[in-house]
């Protein structure tokens, strides 16, 4: 690389990617306002079989059933005190996945976002 080229690129260290990229759980942060994914992991694109470039910019309403996007959309504006919950979603292949999340408000790229965690359970929503 020459000297004019690496003046040019500009890498500045961000901490909360750094933090969903190398966790081995996945992971993924959610842009509040439009409800949209605007980073995701490698673990979580394995679980949910999406590439990253399906995942990111897509609503998250868009990965569950039609009869929970209610219930998504208020626990966006009103979460769960305890920070966990459980949710249905989708793979890429349809089939319906449970999971486990966990998530802590943070500003990500100057927006409100949450960081959220999920992991595969057996048990559903309701249980």
């Amino acid at each position: 690389m020459s000297l004019k080229q690496s003046a040019t690129r500009v890498s500045v260290y961000d901490p909360i990617a750094e933090l969903v990229r190398v966790n081995p759980v996945p992971s993924i942060i959610v842009e509040m306002q439009s409800l949209s994914i605007v980073l995701v992991n490698e673990a979580a694109i394995a679980l949910l079989g999406y590439t990253e470039e399906e995942l990111v910019r897509r609503p998250i309403t868009d990965l569950v059933p039609m009869e929970d996007v209610a219930a998504v959309e208020k626990a966006a504006d009103e979460p769960p005190p305890e920070g966990e919950t459980r949710w249905r979603c989708f793979r890429k292949d349809g089939t319906i996945l449970y999971v486990k999340v966990r998530y802590r408000e943070t500003e990500y790229e100057g927006q409100r976002a949450r960081f959220v965690v999920a992991s595969e359970t057996s048990l559903t929503p309701f249980e």
